[in-house]
């Protein structure tokens, strides 16, 4: 009975953080920029390390960018790549006359190769706002646009944006890696409208370069291969507590690339989790520990029920279904914005097998270190 009662305590705790972030998205305003003349200028930084497979994809986006070319720069920085993507760039640049395109090596001084990418490029710009997004990404034409009337409008120091994955295919991994993504959007939309951000990603981040060097940068996580976005909000948010804002507009999502193999989804969300032992927000610490416990509780209740460990198996399938119908609230919000209504149709199977996953990733991430993009890293 004891059990019981904790699994219960647990997953009703959890239900009370989803509806806290379902309020929170709805304090979220849809944003619509003015048609304003374009005034900010933006250098857009793009750490590499073998993307000549994704690079095509990226520079054809920016390309397409609605911008006063002279008002923005596109800083590429090359992390000891070993394939043709400095190449393909090169090539990129002289075909189309793309003078505002500058390739730059990465100067290695941590353990985190993507923060060094980042501080190299930072150093060289010529722009007040420093845009960073990923190169197996696309952006959209009217990206820098949203940008520039968001941050006129909001006096923002800090700006986390929309990602999305494309529609690959029908298979289960693309399917629940968008739910996924899906469920991480709704979340981090959730905590900006509750003025406790506590999520957003660096492929689709913003912020203003003196604010950048004023919280003296990656300075204090250097030493943690990841979360060069996760640890500079906790910083601005530190700061500038009412100056990080969340661009909610259709107009400015980010489409990222998908995981090909399950063992490549695992390798990312084990990089991700990597980064939880620099929390240093309270918040932050306990809405990880709630998490991995309603999942957790959710593998327990599920053996529990159909292994009938006790009399009756209807307390802990009413346990399952509370969670699952949780989840949905949050996650219909999400798709509503990204326009992936459809993918609701594969939400049971999905929310069956997500707290299986993410319990297994958690678990394995506590022992360990990750390999990424050939070289392995230590938590």
């Amino acid at each position: 009975m004891m059990v019981l009662i904790c699994m219960y305590a647990i997953i009703i705790g959890y239900v009370f953080f989803i509806l806290w972030l379902s309020y929170g998205y709805k304090k979220v305003p849809l944003f619509t920029s003015s048609a304003n003349i374009p005034k900010q200028g933006f250098s857009i930084i793009i750490p590499f390390r073998n993307e000549e497979k994704n690079l095509p994809r990226l520079l054809d986006s920016i390309r397409q960018l609605d911008y006063p070319a002279f008002l923005y720069e596109i800083l590429l920085v090359n992390d000891n790549s070993d394939d043709a993507s400095v190449t393909c760039i090169e090539l990129y640049i002289k075909k189309h006359s793309q003078k505002n395109i500058k390739i730059l090596n990465s100067i290695r001084t941590s353990n985190s190769p993507k923060k060094d990418a980042i501080q190299t490029a930072i150093a060289v710009t010529n722009y007040s706002w420093i845009v960073t997004t990923d190169a197996d990404c696309m952006v959209p034409t009217l990206w820098l646009r949203e940008l520039d009337s968001f941050i006129e409008h909001t006096n923002a120091k800090l700006v986390a944006g929309p990602v999305t994955l494309p529609v690959h295919s029908s298979t289960f991994l693309n399917v629940f890696e968008q739910m996924d993504t899906l469920s991480l959007a709704g979340a981090t939309i959730g905590g900006f409208g509750n003025q406790q951000a506590f999520l957003c990603n660096g492929a689709h981040l913003a912020y203003e370069k003196a604010s950048f060097i004023e919280v003296n940068g990656f300075q204090g996580n250097t030493h943690i291969a990841s979360g060069d976005d996760h640890f500079l909000l906790e910083k601005f948010t530190k700061t500038f507590p009412n100056q990080i804002h969340y661009l909610k507009s259709p107009q400015a999502i980010v489409t990222t690339t998908f995981q090909e193999r399950w063992s490549s989804y695992i390798t990312q969300r084990k990089r991700w989790a990597a980064k939880s032992t620099g929390y240093t927000k309270t918040l932050t610490k306990g809405i990880g520990v709630l998490i991995l416990a309603s999942n957790l509780t959710f593998v327990v209740g599920v053996v529990f029920a159909f292994a009938k460990a006790y009399t009756h198996s209807l307390p802990f399938l009413i346990l399952l279904f509370i969670k699952i119908v949780a989840d949905f609230i949050l996650l219909i919000q999400a798709s509503r914005f990204f326009n992936k209504q459809k993918l609701l149709l594969w939400y049971p199977l999905c929310a069956l097998w997500y707290p299986f996953i993410s319990s297994y990733i958690a678990l394995i991430s506590l022992k360990g270190g990750f390999t990424w993009k050939g070289r392995y890293f230590k938590r």
